[in-house]
């Protein structure tokens, strides 16, 4: 099996992995940091031109106005150490999502096609078929990626990424948490 074969089902387990963090992202938290340190800026900034336009009226002012830009950078700095650390993984974690509904519709259109099958019934039971597996097609040709997983009551309870090439066979790719890509499944509807 060739190495882009297994490249592409790791990109498509980095991309799972990406929307499950988006989706379980904290956005009113990430917004709060982000005001916060919106407004520390605006008040440096405010204190900059404060501080330009009290140097042009005198040296006594000019201090004050510096004294007052220093001391809302130390307070901004401050922050930053505080909290920037925790920004930034929030940021990273919504990446592109504006919020959770935005993360839910991008597993959503995700998948090229979401199928499900039940297991043997007799056919006189046929109407009542339940859905016990389901696949999730990501790509297809060459190389071809999907999940694969079992559902119980509708609900997808284990689940796994395979891919191949053509004419090889399917092979179980392993690298990523089967918790993710239940988080990622389950954002879909199985029932029939």
């Amino acid at each position: 099996m060739t190495d882009h074969v297994l490249d592409q089902a790791r990109a498509q387990a980095e991309s799972i992995a990406e929307m499950v963090a988006a989706l379980t992202c904290d956005y009113d938290r990430l917004q709060e940091l982000r005001d916060e340190r919106e407004a520390l800026q605006e008040a440096v900034t405010d204190a900059e031109s404060e501080h330009a336009a009290a140097m042009r009226d005198g040296e006594n002012e000019g201090m004050h106005a510096l004294s007052l830009l220093l001391d809302a950078k130390d307070i901004l700095n401050q922050w930053d150490d505080e909290n920037a650390e925790e920004l930034n993984t929030l940021e990273h974690e919504a990446g592109d999502c504006a919020d959770e509904e935005d993360a839910r519709n991008r597993i959503q259109e995700d998948a090229l096609s979401v199928e499900v099958r039940s297991g043997w019934t007799t056919s006189m039971h046929a109407d009542d078929m339940t859905p016990e597996d389901f696949r999730i097609v990501l790509c297809t040709g060459g190389p071809h990626v999907e999940i694969m997983g079992e559902l119980a009551g509708g609900t997808p309870c284990s689940a796994w990424i395979q891919y191949q090439d053509w004419g090889t066979p399917m092979t179980r790719f392993v690298d990523i948490e089967e918790s993710t890509l239940l988080a990622y499944c389950r954002e879909f509807y199985f029932e029939s």
